[in-house]
C-alpha cells in the first residue's frame, strides 16, 4: 500500500506560495537581459568585421589582420617590401608585392622545399627584375638542397612547390594582410630540380 498525503509530516507539504508562478516583472527581466546580451554579441562582432576599416595603418587589429596604408606600398610593384618587426614577428614576416593591375601578394620570408622540412630564407632575386614587372624571389637551401627561384606572382620555375602565401585583400586606401590565413602551396609530383646541386653523369 502506498504512503496517503494526509499522513505525511507537516514539515513536507509544500506551502500554499509553492504553487505561485514567477512574477511578470521578473520574467521582463529576464527578457530584457537575454536581448542586451544578444545586442552586445551583435556589436562585438560587428566592431571586429569592421575594425580593419577605422583603424589608423598601419595597425594590427583582432583576427590577426595587419592593415598597411595603401600609400606606403605603392612601390612594391617595383621593389617588393619586407613587413616584419616591429609591426609583427620575425616568424610571421613576409614579402608583399604588387602585379598589375594592382593584385597583392604576401610570401613569407620561410619556405621549405615540402612540407614539414627545414625552413629556407627567402630574399629577392634581383637576377630576375625587369622593367615591366617587380623581381622574382629566391630560396637558398643550402649546398645540400641547393637553390629554388621563384616568379613574381610566387610561381616555382623548376618543380617545386610554390612559395606560399598569406590572404590578402585592398580596402579603398588599405591593404590587408589576413595573418592567421597561411595558403600552403601543394608539392608536386614530379621531383623538383633545384639548381646548385651537381648532377650525376649519364655513363
Amino acid at each position: 500500500m502506498g504512503t496517503r498525503y494526509e499522513d505525511q509530516p507537516a514539515e513536507h507539504w509544500a506551502g500554499a506560495d509553492s504553487l505561485d508562478p514567477t512574477p511578470v516583472w521578473k520574467q521582463y527581466i529576464l527578457i530584457a537581459l537575454l536581448l542586451f546580451g544578444g545586442l552586445i554579441a551583435v556589436l562585438v562582432v560587428s566592431l571586429l568585421a569592421i575594425a580593419p576599416q577605422i583603424v589608423t595603418p598601419p595597425a594590427l587589429v583582432p583576427g590577426d589582420r595587419l592593415v598597411l596604408s595603401l600609400s606606403d606600398v605603392a612601390t612594391a610593384h617595383i621593389v617588393p617590401l619586407r613587413v616584419g618587426a616591429p609591426l609583427i614577428d620575425d616568424s610571421r614576416s613576409f614579402w608583399l608585392t604588387r602585379m598589375f593591375p594592382g593584385n597583392f601578394y604576401a610570401f613569407p620570408t620561410r619556405w621549405s622545399p615540402r612540407l614539414g622540412e627545414r625552413e629556407c630564407s627567402v630574399a629577392v632575386d634581383d637576377s630576375s627584375r625587369t622593367a615591366s614587372s617587380p623581381p622574382g624571389f629566391v630560396a637558398d637551401c643550402g649546398p645540400a638542397r641547393g637553390t629554388y627561384r621563384f616568379s613574381a606572382s610566387g610561381n616555382a620555375g623548376n618543380g617545386a612547390r610554390d612559395l606560399d602565401q598569406y590572404l590578402v585583400s585592398v580596402s579603398d586606401d588599405r591593404v590587408i594582410v589576413n595573418l592567421s590565413r597561411l595558403v600552403l602551396a601543394s608539392e608536386r609530383t614530379t621531383a623538383p630540380v633545384p639548381t646548385g646541386i651537381p648532377q650525376p653523369q649519364q655513363p
